[in-house]
């Protein structure tokens, strides 16, 4: 059997997606965000509006695809992000990954999808 590796937990959802997001901006990631199919965030990490600004937009790119990887322009900002869509329980969510370096990314993307669909499968 492996060494449990999570340090901080919590059997609240709510709290353990945020503990789970936390984990991966403390490696290299500006922001983390689990948002629902309206854009509403469900969990967050990092900064506050990056997360409300990216889930508000990417859930409208999500509505055609289920991957991006690229740079979103607001107003006086922009931000790198990767993005997966997944469903859970028949409803769609967005995972979204911002700053931090392309392959930074891409880590931590597939680090929290794991995670989150742990947490919520346990919900």
């Amino acid at each position: 059997m492996s060494p449990e590796r999570r340090k901080r937990r919590s059997t609240n959802p709510h709290i353990a997606l945020t503990l789970q997001l936390d984990a991966c901006c403390a490696d290299g990631i500006a922001a983390m965000v689990l948002a629902d199919g309206d854009g509403l965030p469900l969990a967050t990490s990092g900064d506050d509006f990056a997360c409300e600004e990216v889930a508000g937009r990417m859930v409208i790119i999500a509505r055609k695809i289920r991957e991006f990887a690229g740079t979103l322009i607001g107003p006086g900002q922009r931000w790198d992000v990767q993005m997966t869509k997944f469903e859970h329980d028949g409803a769609e969510l967005v995972l979204c990954a911002v700053g931090g370096t392309a392959e930074a990314r891409q880590r931590q993307l597939g680090r929290s999808m794991r995670g989150v669909e742990r947490i919520l499968a346990a919900a």
